[in-house]
């Protein structure tokens, strides 16, 4: 679970989903994002899953909207 507030910190969390992932000896996990809100064009282009080539670990970003 993670709190989007910019590119980078999006990239971190995507890493870090996947070393968790790696720790737990899975081979897809779900990193749930919650935001105010998220429009279509947004969703489109961060909501694609993230294959970590090293670890072979995929990581499916899925965006919550609170507002």
């Amino acid at each position: 679970m993670q709190s989007y507030t910019s590119r980078p910190a999006y990239q971190r969390a995507l890493r870090q989903a996947t070393r968790y992932g790696r720790r737990l000896g899975l081979q897809e996990i779900t990193l749930a994002f919650f935001v105010e809100e998220i429009d279509d064009e947004n969703r489109a282009q961060y909501e694609v899953a993230y294959v970590d080539e090293e670890s072979g670990v995929t990581v499916r970003p899925v965006f919550i909207t609170t507002g």
